[in-house]
């Protein structure tokens, strides 16, 4: 499997043990609180992105985000993959090996970024709340799958803004993806969440 392919799959996944939760105190839920107002205020966003992978490989691209369900991860050349959510599909396409994968939104980690409504006491979960320095960090898993694995959000407090998130895979390996230059809320085009399958030859 081409690298950064495996990259981005193990970000789609999800798949990795967890340890035990931890409790959560007054001022963890109090975070919490914070990180959930902020997520359901972010109702689209437009930023450059910076991806490592579990062997430090690099990828970079441009990220567009509108909630409910939609996104669009445009990967710079040499990379040959798109990744697209469209409502309700999240759609990886290798344009290399001209190939076209599919999973349920809602399915995967990027899902909880742009669910309608963002609980973080529901389905998806915080299972761990750290601060140090200037960085506030929050760790979630799926609570209907909690053995898969979780993923990392990780906050700037000044201004408190969502900088970076990390994401597992099942070998243990860690993908990391920061934003760079993040604008909130800006009005974006609804075709760059429309994808046209250039494999389906059905309607040719």
């Amino acid at each position: 499997m081409h690298l950064s392919k495996a990259v981005c799959l193990a970000a789609v996944l999800l798949l990795a043990a967890l340890p035990a939760r931890a409790e959560l105190g007054a001022e963890d839920r109090a975070d919490i609180a914070r990180v959930t107002a902020y997520l359901n205020e972010v109702q689209s966003l437009k930023a450059r992105f910076i991806q490592v992978g579990p062997r430090g490989e690099l990828a970079q691209g441009d990220l567009y985000l509108r909630r409910p369900g939609r996104l669009r991860f445009e990967y710079d050349p040499p990379s040959p993959l798109l990744l697209v959510a469209d409502g309700f599909w999240l759609i990886l396409h290798d344009k290399q090996l001209e190939q076209v994968s599919r999973w349920p939104i809602d399915d995967t980690p990027l899902g909880v970024l742009v669910a309608e409504d963002i609980d973080l006491q529901g389905r998806t979960r915080v299972t761990e709340v750290q601060r140090e320095s200037d960085v506030l960090t929050v760790t979630l898993i799926d609570t209907e799958r909690p053995d898969e694995g979780s993923v990392t959000l990780i906050f700037s407090e000044t201004p408190f803004r969502l900088r970076q998130w990390r994401v597992v895979d099942p070998q243990g390996g860690v993908t990391n993806l920061s934003l760079q230059n993040p604008s909130l809320n800006p009005k974006l085009d609804a075709d760059l969440f429309t994808f046209v399958d250039p494999t389906d030859h059905s309607s040719q």
